[in-house]
């Protein structure tokens, strides 16, 4: 069985830097506002019979091999994919994916370091198929929350809020940055 995913990078037309928390709560009213592009990022998880975890990024020619025993957290490379995928396994159990193995692959157009979150992009893409094929039912701003954190963890840094949202939306939008929750306004283009 094969699994498939993509999303889109975004572009920041105001606000960037602002929904870093807690910097919006200094700031009455903080707001980003940001559009989908057509750069995208892909995810295709392919299940295997012999226990082995494999992750290659196209776009960066790395590939690394997991063993069905060995520690995903303990992966340096390529470790967006290996904790997005510790992170999927753990809230999963005992499933297939666990069980057999399986080979993510993904490719991200946006250069790395380009500032368009081709990096939450591909969070979002790896981990809607991660999720879907391991039985986890999370959506939404669910898969947001938790693709965020990872990648927080993956990157030893706060990560701001609206990257992943052109990611898991698309479209144009202001997300509007409130104490108690940020809320994502489509924007009518």
């Amino acid at each position: 069985m094969t699994l498939e995913a993509s999303a889109p990078t975004r572009i920041d037309l105001a606000g960037g830097t602002l929904d870093i928390w807690p910097l919006y709560l200094f700031h009455e009213g903080a707001q980003t506002i940001n559009a989908a592009i057509s750069l995208r990022a892909h995810a295709r998880l392919e299940f295997r019979t012999d226990g082995v975890r494999s992750f290659r990024s196209v776009d960066t020619g790395r590939t690394v091999d997991v063993p069905k025993d060995a520690d995903l957290r303990e992966a340096r490379d390529l470790r967006l994919l290996t904790l997005l995928a510790h992170w999927a396994l753990r809230r999963s159990g005992e499933c297939a994916l666990a069980r057999n193995g399986f080979t993510l692959t993904t490719n991200c157009a946006s250069p790395a370091g380009a500032g368009i979150a081709g990096s939450s992009a591909l969070a979002v893409a790896a981990g809607a198929v991660l999720t879907r094929a391991s039985g986890v039912q999370l959506e939404g701003e669910a898969l947001l929350e938790a693709v965020k954190n990872v990648e927080c963890q993956t990157i030893g840094v706060p990560t701001g809020l609206q990257d992943y949202r052109p990611a898991l939306y698309g479209g144009i939008a202001a997300v509007e940055l409130e104490v108690d929750a940020p809320r994502r306004v489509a924007l009518p283009v």
